[in-house]
């Protein structure tokens, strides 16, 4: 990798070792303090470029949500609920406003012979709010397999807030619904004569 393909795009960890090889093999050795700056440079920018930010941390813990939902385990799947959770699912008259209310759900939403079933969260926003509290946005689908056939639900529509509490970011906001289907198209209209 050259020079001017390092500096395009994104930083990656490979692009700023290559500048940072550049930049120190090019050093006429009177350049000890600048080759010294650069390390320590290079040294900052890794140490903190490799730690995840709030954002990835709660993008992965609402990941798990997808990841329980398909193992029926609704107590492993209920914990990433804050005590104190609002929760709408998909089949959900009411709002559930507690741990039971939420544990008591998801049996009937994971009932029936399911097969194997996947559950993948896509076009996902993630707003944050401030450092402990996030939005999260998007879409969802499940697929399972019935009877040797491959059947789709969703996508469906999913808004979270999560709460840092502890050491743990939870569910503290859940709303789940269909996708509402496009407006079927209206026909161009003939031109009179």
């Amino acid at each position: 990798m050259g020079f001017d393909a390092a500096l395009r795009g994104p930083p990656s960890i490979h692009g700023i070792v290559s500048v940072y090889a550049v930049v120190w093999l090019h050093s006429p050795l009177e350049g000890l303090m600048r080759r010294l700056l650069i390390t320590f440079g290079l040294f900052v920018l890794l140490s903190t470029s490799a730690l995840a930010g709030p954002k990835e941390d709660v993008l992965a813990a609402y990941d798990k949500f997808f990841t329980l939902f398909t193992t029926g385990n609704q107590k492993q799947l209920a914990a990433l609920f804050a005590p104190d959770a609002l929760f709408y699912g998909t089949g959900s008259a009411e709002v559930v406003t507690t741990p039971e209310g939420v544990v008591a759900y998801f049996p009937g939403a994971l009932s029936g012979t399911r097969g194997e079933v996947k559950a993948r969260p896509f076009e996902s926003k993630a707003l944050m709010l401030s450092e402990s509290v996030v939005a999260i946005s998007g879409k969802w689908q499940s697929e399972r397999t019935l009877e040797g056939k491959m059947v789709t639900a969703g996508p469906s529509r999913v808004t979270v807030v999560m709460q840092k509490r502890g050491d743990d970011w939870l569910i503290v906001q859940f709303h789940n619904s269909p996708t509402p289907k496009p407006a079927p198209a209206t026909p161009a209209a003939v031109p009179s004569r």
